[in-house]
C-alpha cells in the first residue's frame, strides 16, 4: 500500500482483505505507469474504497481514463495541437493495460 500515514488508507489497511489490498496497490501501479494517458485521474482523485467501488478490474480502469481523456477534448479550444489531442493520442496508442 502506497500510504500508511494518511486516515483514508489506514482505515482501509485495518478492514480490507489482502486481495483487496494487492488490487487497490495494482491499480495505482498501473494508473502511475499511465500517468499522462490518464491514469492521473485515478492516482490523483480516487481513495482505495472508491477503486473497490468502480472497478473491478484493470480493463475497467483503462476505461475509465479513456473516457476521462476523451471528456477532455470535448472542452478544449478547438485547435489541432492542443494537449488534450496529444493525451488522448497517448491513451489510444498505449494499447492494453
Amino acid at each position: 500500500m502506497k500510504s500508511q500515514v494518511i486516515k483514508a488508507y489506514k482505515n482501509f489497511l485495518e478492514t480490507a482483505t489482502p486481495e483487496q489490498i494487492a488490487f487497490v496497490d495494482s491499480v495505482y501501479a498501473v494508473c502511475e505507469e499511465h500517468y499522462e494517458n490518464g491514469g492521473d485521474t485515478v492516482v490523483e482523485t480516487f481513495c482505495p474504497s472508491e477503486i473497490l467501488t468502480e472497478f473491478k478490474t484493470i480493463k475497467d480502469v483503462q476505461e475509465y481514463c479513456g473516457l476521462r481523456v476523451e471528456a477532455a477534448t470535448n472542452c478544449r479550444w478547438g485547435e489541432d495541437n492542443d494537449p488534450e489531442v496529444e493525451r488522448l493520442e497517448g491513451f489510444k496508442a498505449s494499447g492494453e493495460w
